[in-house]
């Protein structure tokens, strides 16, 4: 992966294709390619968070779609199963038991259920998804929107790493 010099010099549609790997969302890539030059990676990140908080209804729903739900894996998504590699470890209950809330979630929201899953285990994934379904959508969007946003810049670091 590049450095940040590199990034800033890439054209914009391969800027765009580089950070469609942290979000699937084009105005979140648009907004990356057009604010560089980044001149650290705080400045990145800072930038990737703005434009977390930037996105739209429709970009965030684009957004949230690019992710599996929690236990199940996308081809396209080697990251996302890294980043659950937590609920494998767990019991077949827990997984059945967050399959089930996973889909509660999304008759109630219209959207998977997002969560920053690295570093937590199935069980307390599940205790999360079953406190914030009781949220209304308003709130809820709001939560899901910080997963997105720690989600990104998980994936910012991961680009940066791969250099």
């Amino acid at each position: 992966m590049p450095s940040l010099g590199e990034i800033n010099a890439m054209d914009g549609a391969k800027a765009h294709e580089l950070f469609a790997r942290c979000t699937i969302a084009s105005q979140y890539c648009d907004t990356l390619v057009k604010t560089r030059p980044y001149f650290s990676e705080d400045n990145l990140l800072s930038a990737s968070d703005q434009a977390t908080r930037n996105l739209n209804a429709k970009a965030l729903l684009v957004a949230f779609s690019g992710h599996p739900r929690i236990g199940e894996r996308k081809a396209h998504s080697a990251w996302a199963s890294a980043e659950q590699s937590g609920v494998s470890a767990d019991d077949a209950k827990v997984l059945a038991d967050l399959a089930a809330a996973n889909l509660a979630y999304e008759e109630k929201f219209d959207h998977v259920f997002l969560i920053c899953a690295t570093g937590k285990s199935g069980a307390e994934m599940l205790a999360e998804c079953k406190r914030r379904i009781n949220n209304s959508p308003e709130v809820e969007i709001e939560e899901a929107r910080e997963q997105l946003r720690l989600i990104n810049r998980i994936r910012i670091h991961k680009l940066l790493e791969e250099a």
